[in-house]
């Protein structure tokens, strides 16, 4: 009984002391970095991953890991492209260094994800406004794309609350812009930013 009681007191040491060890570990070799010099290196890093992507990082506070930052960054590539590509990841930095977890993808390969199923949804980022009016299948806008070339065309969308176009006034919009080098005009597609249907479509001089 004697021996059993001393070996219960040893594991319950040996348990205290690996807890302490690890605890120890994490707040002595765990680099001090601030956040301003987290948000740089996560931005450098994520640059070189992906060159000619816009890139943006939307919140950086305190991780739950001592020491570190949770450093959330919003990618787009081909920002002008008929079909950009739109994800959000996330970043523990230091603890996990510049492995990232996927938080969301928004568009990918012509296809809007918050938008699957038949659900509503409510367009807040312009790489949804861009592909959801290259997706309406507008007769201007793919007689634009197949004349001039999908890699050819630049797409750029704005929004707005309220905006006067052609003598109409539109509320909560996307406009939508396709240009192209050697076309003499622009096509302008007008979204609803709740619904995603088009409004009206026009050119115009570019």
């Amino acid at each position: 009984m004697e021996l059993l009681a001393k070996v219960l007191l040893a594991t319950i040491v040996v348990v205290a002391v690996i807890g302490i060890i690890s605890y120890a570990l994490q707040n002595v070799f765990t680099p001090a970095v601030t956040k301003v010099q987290a948000e740089s290196l996560v931005l450098s890093d994520m640059q070189n991953a992906n060159p000619g992507a816009a890139i943006n990082i939307t919140n950086a506070t305190q991780s739950t890991f001592v020491g570190s930052w949770h450093i959330v960054v919003a990618v787009v590539a081909n920002a002008t492209s008929p079909c950009p590509s739109y994800s959000i990841v996330s970043f523990d930095y230091p603890k996990y260094g510049f492995v990232y977890r996927l938080e969301n993808t928004y568009t990918s390969g012509c296809n809007i994800y918050e938008a699957s199923n038949g659900n509503s949804y409510i367009i807040s980022s312009y790489p949804v406004a861009i592909t959801k009016s290259y997706l309406l299948n507008i007769t201007s806008v793919t007689a634009f794309v197949g004349r001039y070339g999908f890699h050819n065309v630049t797409v750029t969308a704005q929004s707005y609350n309220s905006t006067t176009i052609g003598g109409t006034q539109y509320h909560a919009v996307w406009v939508v812009r396709y240009a192209a080098p050697k076309a003499n005009h622009a096509v302008y597609v007008i979204l609803a930013q709740s619904s995603g249907s088009a409004l009206a479509a026009y050119n115009a001089s570019s």
